[in-house]
């Protein structure tokens, strides 16, 4: 390494960045004739290989921080594990790309000079060819770069893909499993184009990004395999897929141990899969929400904006402008531009809401209201919520959960960010079943790095159950219910509100005290019959 930018000086500012700290590895340097290998991810920590003794101090320099910087956006933002088996060469090299300039677009909203720092390193040009791997680093470089203008249009429809607006502010597909489904899309044009690659000759453009392995399973490794969909009453099915790709994905999240006041790293982990196609006729019976729910729910977040000067009455006197309103009559000036008032008025706000459905098996008691179980109240309550956050503007997604010990956190994604409330998502819906225990804190967790890839605005993570932390390898309660608090902390620093519309089939006081012990008193509501009016109470106060 340059003497200039030594491992010890990039440890401590990726904690000033991001509070993540990987060892740093310095890789040796490679003989005259053979390449640098790229930076690489492992349990060890980041692999920095030097940069080229050819380059100027500064060069190496801003080199070593964007390296650094774009392994570290991969831990904070990457949490996803791809399964490599059967993946084309092709796919596989589209899916790293668009997985690495996800991770700088979420890392450079939050601190926007990493976006600079980054661009700097991209020198792709239409000069460079037409051949796949150039193309690579064209798109590469369209992603991280708003002003650069490619020609091909490839690049064009990657970047259309990716990106919502010209601007590059707002990524169009913000969830890590989307990048597979994308990749697959990008890829099909590149085999229309008779165009392959080799990955043992494949090198990420620019050099500062690195391989990738880490992303993807290692040969031999056990994948999570997708459980099999319930077998059909009628032929009439919904679609197979969420929006997105149908296989499992794997997320794998720390957590907190209070007896011991320690981290556990890497100690759950999340499987992500599509909830299973249904039967539509079972997905009519959700009731319609409504009308004024939509309203209300608008209404409950409404955002009062600053107040401005005003020549009518309004909330509160302007101080300044009374004075100068007082001595335009004494003076006999003319008072029309004068504003000795302050009024406020509200305007609408955005919001992203993620509903979590809880499938544990204490969701097969039945409600305490309406004599149904505590699965079917909860799935009704998702199913009229997102119809009615989607016809009051806003993005809305379910998913439902439940656990089988720390390696077994099951996601189902009934309705995705960004998908319309339809036929197909009400079946989804009807599929979900009550089953196994409840690891509270990987969840939200999870749901928190979901929500992370929303646009600006209110976003609310919303719990539809008991709000009960229990696992099967887990024998100290409080354990999981100290774990889940920190989970909740986490989020809302980040700018996420978590609250819980309690559930139950039994009226235990432990049960709506560890609730509460979660999520605080002001973030947890009983769903009664009046659970509306409560729901409308928690996001009032967020």
């Amino acid at each position: 390494m340059h003497r200039s930018e030594p491992l010890g000086a990039i440890g401590p500012w990726l904690r000033l960045l991001w509070n993540v700290a990987p060892p740093l590895l310095q890789v040796p340097s490679p003989g005259e004739d053979e390449p640098p290998p790229a930076p690489w991810l492992s349990h060890a920590g980041l692999h920095l290989p030097s940069p080229p003794a050819s380059w100027d101090e500064h060069a190496r320099a801003c080199w070593l921080r964007a390296a650094s910087a774009h392994a570290a956006a991969h831990l904070v933002f990457s949490r996803s594990v791809f399964m490599r088996e059967g993946v084309p060469a092709v796919t596989w090299a589209l899916t790293g790309l668009l997985e690495d300039a996800r991770a700088e677009a979420l890392a450079a909203r939050e601190l926007p000079g990493l976006a600079r720092l980054w661009a700097a390193q991209h020198s792709a040009t239409p000069a460079d060819g037409d051949g796949f791997e150039a193309l690579l680093a064209r798109l590469a470089r369209a992603l991280a770069d708003a002003a650069y203008d490619d020609p091909h249009p490839w690049v064009g429809k990657g970047r259309a893909l990716f990106w919502r607006d010209a601007a590059q502010q707002v990524l169009a597909e913000p969830g890590a499993q989307t990048m597979r489904r994308l990749a697959s899309l990008l890829g099909h044009d590149i085999g229309q184009m008779r165009m392959g690659l080799n990955p043992r000759t494949y090198r990420q453009a620019p050099s500062y990004r690195d391989d990738n392995r880490w992303l993807w399973h290692a040969e031999g490794q056990q994948a999570a395999v997708p459980m099999p969909a319930p077998a059909p009453a009628s032929p009439r099915r919904s679609s197979d897929t969420v929006q997105h790709a149908a296989q499992a994905l794997q997320s794998r999240y720390p957590e907190w141990d209070a007896n011991a006041a320690v981290w556990r790293r890497d100690w759950c982990t999340v499987v992500e899969e599509a909830a299973p196609a249904g039967n539509i006729e079972d997905g009519t019976h959700w009731p319609d929400p409504p009308a004024k729910l939509s309203r209300d729910l608008v209404a409950a977040i409404r955002r009062i904006d600053a107040p401005r000067p005003s020549a009518d009455p309004g909330d509160e006197l302007h101080v300044d402008g009374a004075v100068r309103w007082a001595a335009a009559r004494r003076t006999g000036r003319p008072e029309a531009a004068v504003f000795p008032y302050l009024r406020r008025s509200p305007s609408r706000r955005q919001a992203a809401v993620l509903l979590l459905v809880d499938m544990s098996a204490s969701s097969a008691d039945l409600a305490r209201v309406g004599g149904r179980s505590v699965l079917s109240r909860q799935c009704a309550q998702a199913a009229a919520l997102a119809q009615a956050m989607q016809r009051a503007g806003w993005r809305v997604a379910i998913q439902g959960f439940h656990s089988d010990g720390r390696h077994k956190v099951r996601v189902q994604r009934v309705l995705d960010f960004g998908a319309t409330w339809d036929a197909n998502s009400a079946a989804r819906l009807a599929t979900l079943r009550s089953a196994l225990s409840t690891r509270l804190g990987a969840v939200l967790r999870h749901a928190n790095g979901v929500l992370a890839g929303q646009p600006e605005g209110a976003r609310w993570a919303v719990v539809l159950g008991d709000g009960e932390p229990h696992d099967i390898d887990v024998h100290d309660p409080a354990h999981l219910v100290a774990d889940a608090r920190v989970a909740v902390r986490e989020a809302r620093r980040c700018g996420v509100r978590v609250v819980c519309l309690r559930q139950s089939g039994s009226p235990v006081a432990d049960v709506e005290s560890s609730a509460r012990l979660v999520f605080g008193d002001a973030s947890v509501a009983s769903a009664g019959d009046d659970w509306r009016s409560g729901l409308l109470r928690l996001l009032s106060r967020g």
